[in-house]
């Protein structure tokens, strides 16, 4: 699978119509209301958002259970989003059996960055690089 990696981006605030330096969890969906529906340019930056592509499943980690239920969630439609967020040497000794998985049910990787912010309420979630995930099911393994 395409891994994810994400340098870091030298950015100057007067680039984005709505930019926050210190964000909270409570700030997160301000950001994706400004993006979404005001269509701003905003910090830190929505990465993934709602869609009509379906539903956004995010595992934060993955272990053999996590494996079983994204093998699931693809057979059960190709309109189900799949991001692993997940160091490299966790994601390869899950996958030790199955190596290609990852890449047969199509998910996205994430394997620079942890979990920084969670609003479960609102959900969404950010990153430590400043990338703002937007999700319908969030699994924490």
């Amino acid at each position: 699978p395409e891994i994810t990696r994400l340098e870091y981006w030298e950015h100057d605030p007067a680039d984005f119509d709505y930019y926050l330096s210190n964000p909270t969890a409570k700030d997160l969906p301000i950001l994706l209301h400004k993006f979404d529906v005001e269509d701003l340019e905003v910090w830190p930056w929505i990465w993934t958002h709602p869609n009509s592509d379906g539903p956004h499943h995010v595992f934060v980690g993955v272990n053999e259970d996590s494996l079983v239920e994204i093998r699931r969630l693809r057979e059960e439609s190709n309109h189900n989003n799949i991001l692993v967020i997940a160091s490299e040497d966790q994601l390869r000794e899950v996958a030790r059996n199955d190596p290609n998985v990852y890449e047969r049910c199509q998910c996205g990787i994430v394997a620079d960055s942890k979990l920084e912010l969670l609003n479960h309420d609102a959900k969404i979630l950010m990153l430590e690089d400043e990338r703002v995930i937007a999700f319908d099911r969030l699994i924490l393994v």
